[in-house]
């Protein structure tokens, strides 16, 4: 099971608010992820002990914590990049870059697949659990508090606006490794400066990125949603995405061809358990009509690329660059 459909599995309505974000969720007013916007974390970081005001409260952290409990992929993915291994995480099968900084590494686990282990979390005795990213805190985070401290989404919203180098941010404040999270931060903006340097034909098309979801075609890069991934590479939204928003994300079978851009990405996380299979959707006659398909703009990714789009952190986001970046270039040229 992959990370897009392990999620599905959990929580379908989470899965189609993060997807349509195209990672973990900005809207007009936020600041693109990197940005350099404001800081999420609170003012006296790198210095215990350390208070850090949440949606659920505030978390007390007396100390820099040594031992820490990950309770999401995009946080798994924080702590690793951080240079921090957990005592402890969710045990689903992990994506190729997780799998990779992983290796070598001896990690317990506990089983996610009927929520949040408690019990296991409380036998780590971790003195700090990284939450950032945590969808069920609503439900979860009076029994995981009363563990240790909780360091959650700095708002109500804020698990839908945190962008991923905000999430960095706060994750740097509160493990005491301020200077490595900015690190991280401008070691992943770099890579994608780069990647538009060495590509400028991407500088102003427009692009749509959607993804067939079991029950409707999402349109994922709707006005306001997080599409930092493709807007830091040069690419621009085309006028229909205006269209569209969180809410209203959904496009019909007939109303196809507002897929229409200079560039189009695809994701078919679910494979035949899609409301259409990739071979149905390119079979589709309004399909083929248009002009982004048959001038060679048409890119397909594949759940393994979805995954760390819809979840954007410091860990995925590079090695996601490495799979899409050729796609596009050959988009393209």
């Amino acid at each position: 099971m992959t990370p897009v459909t392990r999620a599905a599995a959990a929580a379908a309505t989470v899965l189609l608010a993060a997807t349509a974000l195209a990672a973990c969720a900005s809207t007009p007013e936020a600041a693109p992820s990197g940005s350099g916007a404001p800081s999420a974390a609170a003012e006296g970081c790198g210095t215990f002990p350390l208070s850090l005001d949440h949606a659920f409260g505030t978390a007390e952290i007396p100390a820099q914590p040594e031992k820490v409990v990950v309770v999401t992929d995009v946080d798994l993915d924080i702590a690793l990049a951080l240079g921090v291994e957990p005592v402890l995480y969710p045990g689903y099968e992990l994506g190729a870059w997780q799998a990779e900084a992983v290796a070598g590494l001896d990690l317990a686990t506990y089983d996610p697949y009927d929520g949040i282990d408690f019990e296991a979390i409380a036998a780590a005795e971790p003195d700090l659990i990284l939450a950032t990213s945590g969808w069920s805190l609503d439900e979860d985070y009076g029994k995981l508090s009363a563990i240790a401290p909780v360091v959650a989404y700095t708002s109500e919203d804020g698990l839908d606006r945190m962008t991923w180098a905000e999430r960095t941010e706060l994750a740097g404040c509160a493990l005491g490794l301020v200077d490595e999270a900015d690190a991280v931060i401008d070691e992943v903006n770099g890579a994608f400066a780069q990647a538009a340097s060495d590509n400028p034909q991407f500088a102003g098309k427009t692009i749509t990125y959607a993804v067939i979801h079991p029950d409707q075609i999402t349109y994922s890069s709707y006005v306001g949603s997080d599409v930092w991934f493709f807007e830091s590479l040069g690419f621009t939204l085309p006028e229909t995405a205006s269209e569209f928003t969180g809410d209203n994300s959904g496009l019909s079978k007939e109303n196809i061809d507002k897929l229409e851009a200079d560039v189009l990405v695809v994701g078919y996380p679910f494979g035949d358990e899609g409301l259409l299979s990739r071979d149905e959707l390119e079979a589709d006659p309004l399909f083929q009509s248009l002009t982004v398909v048959k001038d060679g703009g048409y890119v397909v990714i594949g759940d393994d690329v979805a995954s760390p789009i819809a979840y954007p952190s410091p860990l995925g986001l590079p090695w996601a660059l490495d799979q899409v970046l050729p796609l596009l270039t050959d988009a393209t040229s």
